[in-house]
């Protein structure tokens, strides 16, 4: 018994492998929106953009599309949810289509070198959508009845373009603000808040850098500038564990505070359930403490 368990095991794994060496031809189209724009033979608008990522081990490869949704062409949003699978038993790459109007198209993929060859049904014609390797980020893409490598008609012809869809990754560095009456702002960050003082890395005159937290500074800057409106709407925010207490010290410092339409001693809760107040500092700006969980 325990052998043939093995034995059953070794095999799910060799057929998990095999799906994964066979799906691997669609490495290229992964981290990537693909985009392609065009016009089909009946004169009617084509526009999709497609994203694939890899599934249950790397033994699927998932697509999910956006098109037009509606037959006059002017909604578009999801379209198409696509699998794609190693077949074993044929030997081959088998698809399926599902589309947001109910329906599902099925059929295989023929990998030939770097291009995708994609048989159907469609009604009562065999449709092959063609894609075929330019580069890394293009593919000639190509719909239309293919028979014996030659196309007999062809419905639509056009190009995919990868779009990249890593995005860069942040962190907060610093706010900013200028001032002009460096010592009374600096001394009100420092009391207030304890925020800690750092040195300018060159020493300059006119600044005064304070840490917030962990990476995060304040750089306060004195510079002559014209007047503007101190708007609530244009603010730092800080988020604190414990506002109450905060709250107090304000009070023990004759601090106002405000809720956001501006009721002075006033607390606002927002339909979140996150608490905040404002202050101001001696120059005018704006500050919100809240209660957000980071």
């Amino acid at each position: 018994m325990i052998k043939k368990l093995m034995l059953l095991l070794a095999l799910g794994i060799t057929v998990q492998s095999q799906g994964q060496e066979h799906l691997s031809v669609f490495e290229n189209l992964m981290g990537k929106t693909w985009f392609a724009e065009g016009e089909w033979g009946n004169n009617t608008k084509f526009k999709q953009e497609i994203e694939f990522k890899y599934d249950l081990g790397g033994t699927l490869v998932i697509s999910d599309a956006e098109g037009f949704t509606n037959q006059e062409q002017t909604t578009y949003g999801p379209r198409n949810h696509g699998i794609r699978k190693f077949d074993k038993e044929s030997n081959t790459i088998k698809f399926w289509e599902f589309d947001v109007f109910g329906g599902v198209t099925t059929g295989s993929v023929e990998a030939k070198g770097k291009d995708f060859i994609y048989t159907y049904s469609y009604g009562a014609s065999v449709v092959t959508d063609y894609w075929e390797y330019v580069n890394d980020n293009t593919y000639n893409f190509t719909v239309g009845n293919y028979v014996d490598g030659q196309w007999k008609q062809i419905y639509l012809k056009t190009k995919f373009e990868a779009r990249s869809t890593s995005k860069p990754d942040f962190n907060f560095d610093h706010q900013s603000l200028v001032v002009t009456n460096l010592m009374k702002t600096g001394d009100f960050y420092k009391d207030v808040f304890g925020f800690e003082e750092i040195p300018h890395p060159e020493n300059k005159p006119g600044f005064r850098w304070f840490n917030m937290n962990r990476s995060s500074q304040l750089h306060l800057i004195k510079k002559d500038f014209a007047p503007f409106e101190k708007n609530k709407s244009m603010h730092l925010c800080l988020a604190v564990d414990d506002l109450e207490s905060f709250v107090e010290r304000l009070v023990s410092k004759n601090i106002d505070f405000y809720d956001w339409p501006g009721n002075k001693g006033s607390v606002t809760d927002r339909a979140d359930g996150v608490k905040q107040i404002y202050i101001q500092d001696p120059e005018g700006y704006w500050i919100e403490i809240n209660t957000a969980v980071h």
